[in-house]
């Protein structure tokens, strides 16, 4: 998809050095995370598989991704979430994962509850998978999503090229994701069918995050930038 070799986005890679496994107890003071997605293997297969009977880039799996992403809030575990139309990151409470062992039962849960909303709404089984960081403070996380929101936004058009691609092979027509490489390449692709970028809505672009309220949850689909975006993120 719209990532680099490990299918994760360069943000990811920079924060390889906060990436967790086993079962330990986080630092006192520390801030846990919690990436999860469906395989990016797995999307290309269901865009394939849907291409001739969903419109262009399949905006029902994308608006089912997010919604898998944002629905984990449900669980009570999560302060934060932002979703995209590929992966979600949660910002976990920090009361959730005080003890050993805790910050692998929270992932598996989470797992569990993403993959059962996003096959729900899909009709198929969907594999997913997650990565769990830890970071010093909540600051940390803040610049994270910050960073990864604009990952996400500057990685739209060889995303978009790439789902458009997996729906063309889908309907048993040539592509090849070397046919979009530059950004010249995916706006011809994307041109010629019929998609203008500067249409495709916010959620698209940049994703949508929410957090819970005393009155509910309270959901974000128009995301600012920069300090306005880390602002968001409450403790």
């Amino acid at each position: 998809m719209a990532t680099n070799g490990n299918g994760l986005l360069p943000t990811w890679k920079n924060f390889a050095a906060f990436q967790v496994f086993g079962d330990y107890a986080p630092s006192q003071g520390f801030r846990v995370l919690v990436r999860v997605g469906a395989e990016p293997e797995r999307l290309i297969e269901l865009l394939q598989q849907r291409a001739h009977r969903h419109a262009v880039l399949d905006p029902d799996l994308a608006l089912a991704n997010l919604r898998a992403g944002l629905g984990l809030l449900r669980t009570g575990l999560v302060s934060f979430a932002y979703a995209t139309v590929e992966e979600t990151i949660v910002l976990l409470r920090p009361e959730a994962v005080e003890d050993a062992g805790a910050p692998i039962l929270v992932q598996n849960r989470l797992v569990s509850d993403f993959s059962a909303m996003l096959s729900l709404l899909l009709g198929q089984p969907v594999a997913v998978s997650a990565q769990i960081y830890e970071v010093p403070d909540v600051e940390i996380a803040r610049r994270g999503l910050v960073a990864l929101a604009e990952d996400v936004e500057e990685a739209t058009p060889r995303r978009s090229a790439l789902w458009l691609g997996a729906q063309l092979q889908g309907r048993g027509e040539p592509f090849h994701p070397s046919m979009a490489e530059t950004i010249e390449e995916q706006s011809h692709l994307l041109q010629t069918h019929g998609i203008d970028m500067d249409a495709l809505p916010a959620w698209w672009w940049r994703g949508v995050a929410a957090q819970p309220t005393d009155a509910g949850v309270q959901v974000f689909d128009e995301l600012p930038s920069g300090d306005e975006l880390g602002n968001l993120v409450v403790g």
